[in-house]
């Protein structure tokens, strides 16, 4: 991930814009120091979502199902 000064981002902020979209993401520092993040909605989206007390029960219900070998195969992958 790339670093982008704040006052850099302040005069190329909708080439940024356009980058991110791109995929591109920065971490935005402030006086050299780490202060914020700039990710495509599309990342955000699943920051949050992996981070949703409902979506972190399921997959640890998942995992412990994996480990007792409580799985089904659904078929070939591809």
């Amino acid at each position: 991930m790339a670093e982008i000064g704040l006052k850099e981002l302040k005069a190329r902020a909708s080439q940024v814009i356009d980058e991110v979209e791109a995929g591109a993401s920065y971490v935005v520092t402030k006086r050299g120091r780490p202060a914020a993040v700039i990710v495509s909605i599309e990342d955000a989206e699943d920051l949050v979502l992996a981070n949703a007390e409902e979506f972190i029960r399921m997959r640890r219900r998942g995992r412990r199902a994996y480990a007792l070998k409580k799985v089904a195969r659904l078929g070939p992958i591809g």
